[in-house]
Parts: structure tokens; sequence; C-alpha cells
């Protein structure tokens, strides 16, 4: 994990945030989704070292694209669904990604350049 990063506090933030109307088909899963996307969001920033092993900035950028790719493919497989599933949880880690970055700067854990 991140130095300074709760991850019950964040899935509570970002869970929160995400409109379950948006993710019907999701809606009773999107806590447990919400804490496996942050679980494959971690390791992806630990192994392209974004994050070091002790939970400080790394060596390399945060690449968007990749990590929602990675978080995508990790929850699918890990859940074993289907591709039409797979589109559903999609979109609900684009929505994560919005909500986890709002978490991340309200804590001061990290400042996004525009």
């Amino acid at each position: 994990m991140m130095n300074g990063y709760d991850k019950q506090e964040a899935v509570a933030f970002i869970t929160k945030r995400i409109k379950a109307a948006d993710h019907k088909e999701l809606a009773d899963q999107i806590e447990k989704l919400v804490g496996q996307a942050i679980d494959a969001d971690m390791k992806y920033m630990h192994d392209n070292d974004v994050i070091d092993a002790d939970g400080n900035a790394g060596t390399a950028y945060y690449e968007d694209d990749e990590a929602f790719e990675f978080m995508v493919e990790t929850i699918v497989a890990n859940n074993k669904l289907t591709p039409e599933q797979a589109v559903k949880v999609a979109a609900l880690v684009d929505d994560y990604m919005d909500y986890q970055q709002a978490y991340l700067e309200s804590k001061g854990l990290v400042e996004w350049d525009d």
C-alpha cells in the first residue's frame, strides 16, 4: 500500500460517490469490486515502480491507460466474468479511477498535473 493510504477509508469514500444506478448489474458488488480495484491498482503501482516496496514514490510515472487495463483484466480474471460483465466492470473501474484520484488528493497523497 501507498504510505498514508487507508484502504477501508478509500473504499468508503469511493463507494459513497459511485452511483449504483449507473452500475445496475453490479450494484450489489460495488464495494467488493472497488476493494479489488484498489488491490489491483496498488499491485500495478508496485510492479511498475510507481511506488516502491515501502509505499513511497517510485521512479516511474502512473500510466492511466495501462493501470485501467490491468485493473479490469485482474478483476475479470479473479471473478471469472464474461465479456459482457467485463464491459460493465470497465465502466465501474472508470468511475473508480476518478474517485480514487479525488480521495488521494483529499488526503494530500498526490498532486496531479492536468
